[in-house]
């Protein structure tokens, strides 16, 4: 499955004496490389080339670890699978759980490392998921018996709250016209329409459809793995009609080399914030400001939770109306007056 320019995702699993192998990974190279690379990956699962895949008892957290790494893509996950491969890949799984409760209590404690702040809860419930999604899937393979963190709850999370107002939103895209101009129509269309940054970036013209000003995000594209279509917003349809022939992307870079896919433009996006002057916003709220304005401008809910591609009501997280269009709302009862005006009774 592609994922990038010259970036694959290889799937490959078989049967073997009743059981199910796995492996994905990323790639990078040409399609008939990652072709091939499949292949390959399908041949060391048949002869069981791999030594974990002849893994039939997990002792160590680690173990566990490195056998769900095996077969399964975690994408900019891997990260956390370092550090929880770094402070409990030792640690025996019939003392897990007293383990990663000391384990989660000192990560509550702990700051960040770009931020300095406390770890917030909706990453350390990513530390308690994935533990529990390897754990689970040793245990669906017969590698261990029982999960010994299944217990622990996740924290409550605080949806963030993050939504530029119009002159602040202005004052960014001027920032990045001058400063980083190829994410200028990038973030205009993100700022319109809910959508993730992979789903941006991996847009291709095979995608565009100018007869109905739709763009398709294909199957395995989208977080869910469904694929959605996406408007675009009439301010930018003849961005779209105006795409250089040469460029195979939607959205691109140029230089004298060609046209590139933006790829993650983190440092772009953070030095514009920077010198706007806007602290604490992150390019995936954009999509808290693209579905209220949506909702905002009379959309139906369900066609906002359509175009973003959400299959639960993810509007209450995301949609935040603007203090002014909430009072915008009141309706106060035309009978209130006449109550006011009625004078009051004479005393006897």
């Amino acid at each position: 499955m592609k994922k990038g320019q010259n970036l694959y995702r290889v799937d490959a699993h078989v049967l073997r004496q009743g059981r199910e192998y796995r492996r994905r990974e990323r790639f990078t190279g040409t399609k008939a490389q990652a072709e091939e690379r499949y292949l390959q990956l399908k041949k060391e699962l048949r002869e069981g080339g791999n030594a974990l895949c002849s893994l039939t008892v997990a002792e160590t957290f680690g173990e566990v670890l490195r056998f769900y790494l095996d077969r399964n893509d975690v994408g900019r996950s891997l990260p956390i699978f370092n550090k929880l491969m770094a402070d409990l890949g030792n640690v025996p799984l019939p003392f897990l759980g007293e383990r990663f409760d000391k384990y989660f209590q000192l990560l509550k404690d702990s700051v960040g490392r770009w931020t300095g702040k406390k770890i917030k809860n909706g990453t350390l419930n990513r530390y308690l998921a994935w533990s529990k999604a390897a754990l689970n899937f040793a245990i669906r393979y017969g590698v261990i018996k029982e999960n010994p963190i299944q217990q622990f709850k996740k924290l409550k999370e605080i949806p963030r709250d993050m939504v530029l107002m119009d002159i602040d939103r202005q004052r960014l895209l001027n920032v990045i016209d001058r400063a980083a101009p190829h994410l200028g129509m990038v973030v205009r269309f993100a700022f319109q329409v809910p959508c993730r940054k992979s789903e941006l970036v991996n847009m291709t013209k095979d995608d565009l459809d100018l007869f109905n000003n739709v763009i398709r995000v294909r199957n395995g594209e989208t977080k869910n793995g469904e694929g959605v279509w996406k408007p675009i917003p009439p301010d930018m349809r003849n961005y779209f009609r105006s795409i250089p022939a040469e460029s195979n992307f939607l959205f691109y870079r140029q230089d004298k080399m060609g046209y590139h896919c933006l790829g993650d433009f983190k440092n772009a996006w953070r030095n514009c914030l920077k010198i706007a002057g806007i602290k604490g916003f992150r390019f995936h709220d954009t999509r808290h400001c693209a579905a209220s304005r949506l909702i905002d401008n009379g959309t139906p809910e369900q066609v906002v939770m359509t175009i973003a591609g959400w299959k639960t009501n993810m509007l209450r997280v995301y949609y935040h109306r603007e203090p002014k269009k909430t009072l915008e709302l009141v309706r106060f009862s035309p009978d209130l007056g006449h109550f006011l005006d009625t004078p009051k009774a004479e005393t006897l």
